[in-house]
């Protein structure tokens, strides 16, 4: 059976090698597992008063989360946390209170960093905001974390270009099909 994966990207930069990763995972996934990279640039910043208002970004937004079977969260590193733009999407998807779209659906952790370290807290930080009363998505128990980003892990066309990192992600993937298939 094929799995509906909601992408979601913490950077919308045109250079984004969050970005660059995701594609690539989307490129080497197994065949069970189909991507939507669910678009989280637009949305404006959450705020409660956001729930008794028809905002067409967060009703698209809305949709596509609740149409997914699992959820693969790409982060940069942003000062020793993962991104803004993932913050406001999860908050986005768990309200207004008591429907939060996140609920029981598996997740799958990527960190991107400059460090050798690829982002680790940013992970670490994401795992425990998934496993939160009101996200509450069961997290794979590992995470992919991309580090030395800028010391040739992309090259002059924009794929990744370095065998370990390319190794790692195919495992990475592999791995998280096989955990969102227990679900």
């Amino acid at each position: 059976m094929t799995k509906k994966i909601a992408v979601l990207v913490g950077s919308g930069s045109q250079t984004s090698i969050s970005q660059i990763v995701a594609h690539h995972l989307a490129k080497v996934a197994p065949a069970g597992l189909t991507f939507n990279f669910v678009q989280i640039a637009d949305l404006p910043l959450y705020d409660r008063d956001s729930d008794n208002q028809e905002i067409a970004s967060y009703q698209r937004f809305r949709a596509e989360i609740a149409a997914s079977d699992a959820v693969l969260l790409i982060t940069p590193e942003h000062n020793a946390s993962f991104s803004a733009m993932i913050k406001n999407a999860i908050d986005i998807g768990s309200r207004p209170m008591g429907q939060s779209l996140w609920i029981g659906k598996p997740a799958g952790i990527v960190s991107i960093g400059a460090g050798a370290a690829g982002g680790v807290r940013a992970a670490d930080q994401l795992r425990t905001v998934c496993s939160g009363s009101f996200v509450n998505m069961p997290t794979a128990p590992f995470a992919a974390n991309v580090g030395g980003v800028f010391n040739g892990v992309v090259g002059e066309n924009g794929e990744i270009v370095s065998e370990p990192v390319k190794n790692m992600l195919a495992g990475f993937i592999e791995s998280y099909a096989a955990f969102v298939n227990r679900f």
